[in-house]
């Protein structure tokens, strides 16, 4: 009986790396104030990279002062000492903390920045640092424009899902729009999946990059008055291709 016990380790004796992926599922404040205080092994978990490959500040951001945003963002990223996989936070105000993740998480994977105001600027000197995404969501980003976007294509080859959705923003004017679909096209050829909702882009726009995005298997394109395509074109040159936007699409004229 005692040796089929001691067959079991108790849950201090478990390695930090298992430990790290069970606390994953627990909340921030219970990874930051709970899990600390039960017992050394649990508090030397904690404060290694093993529970920070996954940071998700979403939900706490929308309570949080911006300094205060900073300063955890600052902390979690140190202490992913590199092995930051994904992140999820709202709403950075300034470029000095977006560089800051990009000095600190050349890993990065998944990245989720809706509704921030880092700067085109920031994005084309750091973009290079941010070559190994494959998710990134810049979801009601404002100062984000084309050429940020094309830094970004330029860089980041492995980028397969782009969310450039601006629906509670001001629908951005014609030309910035074609500007931002034309740096989508000519350079993320192997996008798999483009949210360009409220993108106010002409017929011409979506061709080129349904032209030029050859892996593409899923365009988001609401509020697009301007777009005239035919179903049957669409389904024959596109077999393999979803498209959800709010214009109808004509069924027998074509463009």
């Amino acid at each position: 009986m005692e040796e089929e016990q001691s067959e079991f380790r108790h849950w201090d004796q478990l390695p930090p790396d298992v430990l790290g992926l069970i606390f994953t599922n627990l909340s921030l404040q219970e990874l930051l104030v709970v899990i600390p205080c039960v017992c050394k092994s649990w508090c030397k978990a904690i404060t290694g990279p093993y529970c920070w490959q996954d940071i998700d500040l979403d939900e706490w951001t929308c309570r949080c002062q911006p300094h205060h945003l900073d300063r955890m963002l600052r902390l979690l990223v140190t202490r992913s000492s590199g092995s930051l996989l994904s992140l999820h936070v709202a709403g950075l105000l300034n470029d000095s903390i977006f560089s800051f993740i990009t000095e600190n998480a050349g890993s990065l994977q998944v990245l989720r920045l809706s509704g921030s105001l880092i700067s085109d600027s920031i994005v084309k000197q750091t973009a290079q640092r941010l070559s190994t995404l494959t998710f990134l969501d810049l979801t009601c980003c404002p100062k984000i424009g084309a050429q940020a976007l094309e830094a970004i294509g330029k860089y980041c080859k492995l980028l397969e899902t782009l969310c450039r959705d601006m629906m509670f923003l001001d629908v951005l004017g014609k030309v910035e729009a074609e500007d931002e679909a034309n740096a989508i096209a000519g350079t993320m050829p192997r996008l798999k999946h483009l949210d360009l909702g409220f993108h106010l882009i002409s017929t011409e726009c979506v061709l080129n990059i349904l032209s030029r995005c050859h892996q593409l298997e899923r365009l988001i394109k609401n509020v697009c008055v301007s777009v005239k395509l035919d179903r049957n074109f669409l389904t024959e040159k596109y077999p393999n291709l979803e498209i959800s936007w709010m214009t109808p699409v004509l069924s027998s004229d074509r463009f």
